[in-house]
């Protein structure tokens, strides 16, 4: 696990999840107001990470952390609150109200999870129950809370205002974003089952729409002083992936649909350049963002 400095107070730190192709996974995000006199800790990544993040921040100096963020209620993204949380119980966590209960409880996603995961779940680990009580519905200064639906229906992006900077954490409202050793990039729409086609390009665009960002921040993974162009090839190939899915006849199987991107969408051949254990990685995400257009075309046809 490493932690590295973007710019003063500001810091990324890699969050490894124990599986090959997973070391570079995950993104969370630390930041440090000096001037408003608290630490801020933005994902902490599955239970399996929180040990090791716990150790990285008590050696770094940085372990009283006053406030704890999440886009949103995922194994990957937030399964270690309750861990983190059993170690510092004076840390107040705030997550989008509608996936706040799955922290609480964290029995149904687990299942949910098991069900579409199969054995990553095991690998993220076991999220155990946040108290109550630690959770907060906002007021943290100089944050901005935008609403944007899509990958998961209670996912939120934030913009944190630090010494004249403005950050925005994306989470997975623009897709997947990665940067390849060639300096290309390779990305993908996150739309695991059950997606929302519509309200996934309006949360787009609504972070399309913003204006004097200075930081964008992907937890998957990286970072970017300009975000505009990738913004836009997300909403560009959200739109491609909608016509190649809606073209297939009904009930092409996930495995056929995939093949059918494979041969449409020029921004999957970067597939090819990425590690072998990398690249099944982002061919298992690949079928379960294709399983969630599917069933958003399903239910479109049916007009359910």
């Amino acid at each position: 696990m490493a932690m590295t400095e973007i710019f003063p107070n500001f810091y990324r730190i890699n969050l490894p999840i124990p599986r090959g192709g997973f070391e570079s996974f995950l993104d969370g995000w630390l930041i440090e107001d000096k001037a408003g006199g608290r630490r801020i800790l933005v994902e902490t990544g599955p239970a399996s990470a929180v040990p090791e993040l716990l150790r990285l921040l008590e050696a770094k100096g940085k372990n009283k952390i006053d406030y704890l963020i999440y886009t949103h209620i995922h194994l990957d993204h937030s399964g270690g609150a309750g861990q983190f949380i059993a170690a510092h119980s004076e840390t107040k966590v705030l997550a989008p109200e509608k996936g706040r209960p799955h922290l609480v409880d964290p029995s149904k996603l687990i299942a949910g999870s098991r069900t579409s995961l199969g054995s990553l779940c095991d690998v993220y680990g076991t999220p155990i129950p946040l108290p109550a009580e630690n959770l907060i519905d906002g007021g943290i200064p100089n944050l901005t809370v935008i609403d944007t639906p899509g990958h998961a229906p209670h996912h939120s992006s934030y913009i944190y205002e630090l010494a004249g900077r403005r950050i925005l954490f994306a989470g997975e409202a623009a897709g997947c974003w990665f940067r390849c050793d060639d300096g290309s990039c390779f990305m993908r729409p996150a739309t695991p089952h059950k997606f929302f086609y519509d309200r996934a390009v309006a949360s787009l665009n609504r972070l399309r729409a913003l204006e004097d960002i200075d930081v964008v921040c992907f937890p998957h993974s990286g970072y970017l002083e300009d975000a505009s162009e990738v913004f836009d090839r997300a909403a560009e190939q959200m739109k491609l992936w909608l016509a190649v899915l809606s073209a297939l006849p009904a009930g092409t199987s996930p495995e056929d649909a995939v093949l059918a991107l494979l041969a449409n969408d020029p921004v999957l051949a970067n597939l090819e350049k990425m590690p072998e254990a990398v690249r099944k990685r982002e061919e298992f995400f690949i079928g379960q963002s294709v399983k969630g257009y599917l069933g958003w075309i399903e239910r479109e046809r049916n007009g359910v």
